[in-house]
């Protein structure tokens, strides 16, 4: 009778045990979320939607706060009306159409938009306005140039090698 009643009670610990152990292993979920529903920009440019336009990935590409940038990234019309996405910075605007049911590249030659600068540099992020028709939203873009090798065929002018030369490292002088 004895040894039911431990053998019991070993069970209730063993059992008590391993639901600890599960509890430790898997809390990490009951107080965290997954990381895998977070919405995010997977690139370098931002992701917003602006009335029933969506925005992916843009950013601005420029040799400088004064020079002309490239606008970059998508605009998505899943409406059966076209409409227009205007950009608005302190420095000018620009406008892009959007056809019902499409999507407009900007990377694409056909689509390429061009402001007259950014009044930033590249690295810092430009204050816009994106508006559609009487929709708006404010937002931070990305402002970025040549130094990342995907890009130097967008900025406008042309790309400069030269202008990376203060990011290679000099070789260090014998004997110091």
């Amino acid at each position: 009778m004895m040894t039911a009643q431990k053998n019991r009670a070993r069970r209730a610990v063993a059992a008590a045990a391993l639901a600890v152990l599960a509890l430790g292993v898997t809390s990490c979920g009951a107080i965290n979320e997954q990381a895998t529903t977070f919405q995010y920009a997977a690139s370098d440019g931002i992701v917003l939607n602006v009335a029933d336009l969506e925005v992916r990935n843009l950013m601005f590409v420029t040799k400088s706060a004064t020079d002309e940038a490239r606008v970059l990234g998508s605009v998505v019309n899943n409406t059966a009306s076209a409409q227009t996405l205007e950009l608005k910075l302190a420095t000018g605007s620009v406008t892009i159409p959007v056809a019902a049911k499409s999507v407009v590249k900007l990377e694409d030659a056909a689509n390429k938009t061009v402001l007259s600068s950014t009044g930033v540099i590249p690295g810092e992020q430009a204050k816009t306005t994106l508006s559609v028709s009487t929709s708006s939203d404010q937002a931070l873009v990305p402002v970025i140039d040549g130094t990342l090798k995907e890009y130097r065929q967008y900025v406008p002018g042309g790309f400069d090698p030269s202008e990376m030369a203060h990011l290679t490292p000099s070789p260090k002088a014998e004997g110091h």
